[in-house]
């Protein structure tokens, strides 16, 4: 009967201790996604996808000298 209690103890603290772990981890996150200091990286990087480059991407690749090996007849 003395070990049942005992699971039943540290089963209670280790949820108890995993709740306040996973509330700071999600506090910490939000306080880092919203800090003053991170908004031009941010802006920055939630406009990237938006960016349109003129030139396709084959192109890049023949102006960087790179070439694929498996292409053939090129």
């Amino acid at each position: 009967m003395e070990s049942q209690s005992t699971y039943e103890l540290v089963r209670t603290w280790a949820s108890a201790g995993g709740l306040v772990f996973m509330v700071v981890l999600f506090a910490g996150i939000v306080a880092y996604a919203l800090w003053p200091k991170n908004k031009k990286k941010f802006d920055r990087l939630a406009h990237l996808p938006l960016q349109d480059d003129d030139k396709p991407a084959d192109s890049k690749k023949a102006e960087n000298g790179d070439t694929d090996s498996t292409e053939t007849g090129r």
